[in-house]
């Protein structure tokens, strides 16, 4: 497994360099969002996993993007101006959110289970999208069928929920690995 958060601070200066190589579907996304988390996704997935082509690219039945090749799996998320990438040779799901995120009281109620109440909400709430992003059943998976205090089964197989601090973020990763790797920090500079 292999963790990058890619700071998109400086992003747009490079969007001249950047957009050649990143697949049409990608480049129209960014030239109709104008975001700069959109675009380091783009560079994420061009530098790290060589998707250039739209068909580099498929989705699974619940619009999971899967690699064509099959190989390796991964999952992206994006917040603030981060775009955190993981890489795995088994299903792998992470999230991310700002630390200073407000969960009101009816989120948490209708997210947590009784077992999570005392949990900080943002770990709840970031390793259930991780279940959601790993399985690529989106939120058509209920979340209080998601227990985030025990390894997650799915497919007969036992994954793994981890979180950390970082830059201001709570960062999740659900993986079948029995320990986080290092999150490898990046900058545009060092993907082109």
């Amino acid at each position: 497994m292999k963790l990058y958060l890619l700071s998109c601070h400086n992003i747009l200066q490079y969007a001249d360099a950047i957009l050649p190589l990143l697949p049409e579907q990608r480049r129209a996304a960014c030239a109709r969002s104008g975001s700069k988390l959109t675009l380091g996704a783009g560079l994420q997935l061009a530098s790290i996993l060589d998707v250039h082509k739209d068909e580099d690219l498929i989705a699974g039945p619940q619009g999971k993007p899967f690699l064509a090749s099959g190989k390796p799996e991964f999952s992206l998320s994006h917040s603030g101006e981060h775009v955190l990438l993981g890489v795995s040779d088994q299903p792998i799901g992470v999230d991310m959110e700002p630390r200073d995120r407000h969960v009101t009281e009816a989120v948490r109620k209708r997210v947590c289970l009784p077992q999570e109440t005392g949990m900080d909400p943002l770990t709840v709430f970031t390793r259930k999208e991780c279940a959601m992003k790993l399985t690529g059943l989106g939120f058509s998976l209920p979340l209080k069928e998601i227990d985030t205090t025990v390894p997650y089964k799915w497919e007969g197989r036992s994954y793994y929920f981890y979180t950390t601090e970082r830059n201001g973020y709570v960062i999740s990763v659900l993986t079948a690995e029995k320990s986080l790797s290092d999150i490898q920090r990046l900058t545009p500079e060092e993907l082109l």
